[in-house]
Protein backbone atom coordinates (compact mmCIF):
# COMPACT_ATOMS: atom_id res chain seq x y z
CA UNK A 1 0.00 0.00 0.00
CA UNK A 2 2.67 2.47 0.71
CA UNK A 3 4.72 2.03 -2.49
CA UNK A 4 1.53 1.70 -4.18
CA UNK A 5 0.41 5.20 -3.06
CA UNK A 6 4.12 6.70 -3.48
CA UNK A 7 4.07 5.45 -7.04
CA UNK A 8 0.96 6.33 -7.68
CA UNK A 9 1.80 10.08 -7.39
CA UNK A 10 4.85 9.62 -9.87
CA UNK A 11 4.81 7.31 -11.92
CA UNK A 12 1.25 5.84 -13.28
CA UNK A 13 3.35 3.40 -15.73
CA UNK A 14 5.18 2.00 -12.41
CA UNK A 15 2.01 2.22 -10.51
CA UNK A 16 0.06 -0.48 -12.45
CA UNK A 17 3.54 -2.47 -13.01
CA UNK A 18 3.77 -2.73 -9.29
CA UNK A 19 -0.07 -3.95 -8.66
CA UNK A 20 0.32 -6.46 -11.58
CA UNK A 21 2.68 -7.77 -9.22
CA UNK A 22 1.28 -7.46 -5.90
CA UNK A 23 -2.13 -9.92 -7.90
CA UNK A 24 0.59 -12.09 -8.61
CA UNK A 25 1.80 -12.27 -5.10
CA UNK A 26 -1.96 -12.76 -4.11
CA UNK A 27 -2.25 -15.40 -6.59
CA UNK A 28 0.65 -16.77 -5.14
CA UNK A 29 -0.38 -17.01 -1.58
CA UNK A 30 -3.62 -18.50 -2.61
CA UNK A 31 -5.71 -15.76 -1.38
CA UNK A 32 -4.62 -16.90 2.57
CA UNK A 33 -5.09 -13.61 3.68
CA UNK A 34 -3.40 -14.93 7.11
CA UNK A 35 -0.14 -16.23 4.99
CA UNK A 36 -0.38 -12.44 2.97
CA UNK A 37 -0.18 -10.78 6.57
CA UNK A 38 2.64 -13.08 7.69
CA UNK A 39 4.26 -12.56 5.00
CA UNK A 40 3.48 -9.41 3.43
CA UNK A 41 1.99 -6.86 5.93
CA UNK A 42 4.75 -7.49 8.55
CA UNK A 43 7.81 -6.73 6.19
CA UNK A 44 6.42 -3.45 6.75
CA UNK A 45 7.94 -1.92 9.94
CA UNK A 46 5.58 0.42 10.80
CA UNK A 47 3.15 0.75 13.36
CA UNK A 48 -0.22 -0.52 14.37
CA UNK A 49 -2.62 1.52 12.92
CA UNK A 50 -0.18 1.62 9.30
CA UNK A 51 0.15 -2.01 9.66
CA UNK A 52 -3.59 -2.34 9.72
CA UNK A 53 -4.39 -0.08 6.95
CA UNK A 54 -2.06 -2.20 4.94
CA UNK A 55 -3.79 -5.59 6.08
CA UNK A 56 -7.37 -3.66 4.76
CA UNK A 57 -5.67 -2.69 1.46
CA UNK A 58 -4.69 -6.03 0.37
CA UNK A 59 -7.40 -7.62 1.89
CA UNK A 60 -9.78 -5.29 -0.25
CA UNK A 61 -8.18 -6.50 -3.30
CA UNK A 62 -8.06 -10.50 -2.38
CA UNK A 63 -11.66 -9.40 -2.03
CA UNK A 64 -11.69 -7.32 -5.63
CA UNK A 65 -9.79 -9.98 -7.44
CA UNK A 66 -12.31 -12.61 -6.30
CA UNK A 67 -15.64 -10.98 -6.77
CA UNK A 68 -14.00 -9.89 -10.39
CA UNK A 69 -12.80 -13.41 -11.01
CA UNK A 70 -9.63 -13.03 -11.12
CA UNK A 71 -8.14 -15.67 -9.10
CA UNK A 72 -5.75 -17.41 -11.93
CA UNK A 73 -5.81 -14.40 -14.15
CA UNK A 74 -5.97 -11.27 -15.03
CA UNK A 75 -6.14 -7.85 -13.94
CA UNK A 76 -8.45 -5.87 -11.86
CA UNK A 77 -11.21 -3.80 -13.49
CA UNK A 78 -9.56 0.01 -11.77
CA UNK A 79 -6.30 -0.96 -13.43
CA UNK A 80 -7.91 -2.07 -16.83
CA UNK A 81 -9.78 1.38 -16.69
CA UNK A 82 -6.58 3.32 -15.46
CA UNK A 83 -4.93 1.79 -18.86
CA UNK A 84 -7.88 3.18 -21.09
CA UNK A 85 -7.83 6.64 -18.93
CA UNK A 86 -3.99 6.67 -20.06
CA UNK A 87 -4.17 5.57 -23.45
CA UNK A 88 -6.97 8.18 -23.62
CA UNK A 89 -4.44 10.47 -22.65
CA UNK A 90 -1.92 9.27 -25.02
CA UNK A 91 -4.26 9.88 -27.88
CA UNK A 92 -4.87 13.36 -26.89
CA UNK A 93 -1.00 13.88 -26.99
CA UNK A 94 -0.68 12.43 -30.43
CA UNK A 95 -3.64 14.41 -31.80
CA UNK A 96 -2.87 17.74 -30.47
CA UNK A 97 0.94 17.73 -30.43
CA UNK A 98 1.02 19.66 -27.33
CA UNK A 99 4.35 18.31 -26.61
CA UNK A 100 6.86 17.56 -29.66
CA UNK A 101 9.43 15.68 -27.69
CA UNK A 102 6.63 13.42 -26.27
CA UNK A 103 5.71 12.60 -29.86
CA UNK A 104 9.43 12.26 -30.97
CA UNK A 105 9.95 9.70 -27.98
CA UNK A 106 6.84 7.68 -29.49
CA UNK A 107 7.51 7.57 -32.91
CA UNK A 108 10.56 5.80 -31.99
CA UNK A 109 8.26 3.25 -30.41
CA UNK A 110 6.18 3.03 -32.61
CA UNK A 111 7.37 0.34 -34.74
CA UNK A 112 8.38 -1.94 -31.89
CA UNK A 113 4.78 -1.50 -30.99
CA UNK A 114 3.52 -2.92 -34.64
CA UNK A 115 6.22 -6.12 -33.68
CA UNK A 116 4.73 -6.38 -30.20
CA UNK A 117 1.36 -6.68 -31.82
CA UNK A 118 1.54 -9.63 -33.82
CA UNK A 119 2.40 -11.54 -30.11
CA UNK A 120 -0.06 -9.88 -28.15
CA UNK A 121 -2.97 -9.09 -30.32
CA UNK A 122 -4.66 -9.72 -27.25
CA UNK A 123 -3.74 -6.12 -25.82
CA UNK A 124 -6.25 -3.64 -26.20
CA UNK A 125 -4.05 -0.58 -26.82
CA UNK A 126 -0.68 0.52 -27.41
CA UNK A 127 0.01 0.95 -23.61
CA UNK A 128 -1.56 -2.40 -22.66
CA UNK A 129 0.56 -3.64 -24.75
CA UNK A 130 4.00 -1.91 -23.42
CA UNK A 131 2.72 -2.56 -19.89
CA UNK A 132 2.47 -6.39 -20.47
CA UNK A 133 5.81 -6.83 -21.95
CA UNK A 134 7.69 -4.90 -20.23
CA UNK A 135 5.67 -7.28 -17.19
CA UNK A 136 6.85 -10.35 -18.90
CA UNK A 137 10.18 -8.94 -19.14
CA UNK A 138 10.73 -8.18 -15.34
CA UNK A 139 9.29 -11.62 -14.58
CA UNK A 140 11.76 -13.43 -17.04
CA UNK A 141 14.36 -11.37 -15.56
CA UNK A 142 13.28 -12.59 -11.81
CA UNK A 143 13.42 -16.17 -12.86
CA UNK A 144 17.07 -15.61 -14.20
CA UNK A 145 15.74 -16.36 -17.01
CA UNK A 146 18.20 -15.87 -20.32
CA UNK A 147 16.91 -12.45 -22.24
CA UNK A 148 18.09 -10.87 -25.38
CA UNK A 149 19.97 -7.94 -26.08
CA UNK A 150 17.06 -7.26 -28.64
CA UNK A 151 14.44 -7.73 -25.61
CA UNK A 152 16.36 -5.98 -23.11
CA UNK A 153 16.65 -3.15 -25.70
CA UNK A 154 13.06 -3.02 -26.55
CA UNK A 155 11.80 -2.54 -23.06
CA UNK A 156 14.47 0.15 -22.46
CA UNK A 157 12.69 1.81 -25.45
CA UNK A 158 9.01 0.98 -24.42
CA UNK A 159 10.01 2.35 -20.67
CA UNK A 160 11.28 5.64 -21.75
CA UNK A 161 8.22 6.06 -23.29
CA UNK A 162 6.06 5.20 -21.17
CA UNK A 163 8.36 7.33 -18.51
CA UNK A 164 7.65 10.16 -20.72
CA UNK A 165 3.78 9.57 -21.19
CA UNK A 166 3.84 9.45 -16.95
CA UNK A 167 5.49 12.44 -16.43
CA UNK A 168 3.28 14.23 -18.55
CA UNK A 169 0.40 12.41 -16.95
CA UNK A 170 1.13 13.27 -13.95
CA UNK A 171 1.52 17.11 -14.95
CA UNK A 172 -1.80 16.80 -16.22
CA UNK A 173 -3.48 15.53 -13.15
CA UNK A 174 -1.48 18.50 -10.81
CA UNK A 175 -2.32 20.67 -13.11
CA UNK A 176 0.85 21.78 -14.63
CA UNK A 177 0.31 20.92 -18.00
CA UNK A 178 -3.10 21.19 -20.31
CA UNK A 179 -3.71 20.36 -24.15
Amino acid sequence: MLIAQQKRKENIAEYILYLYQVEDLIRAFKFDLNLIEERLVTAYKVDEETSDEIKNWYTNLVIMMDKEGIREKGHLQFLSNLINDLNDFHLQLMESSADKMYTQTFQLTAGLLTELKSKNPAAQNDIQLALDTIYGFLLLKMKKSEVSDATADAVKQLSRWLSSLSKLYKNFETGEFSF
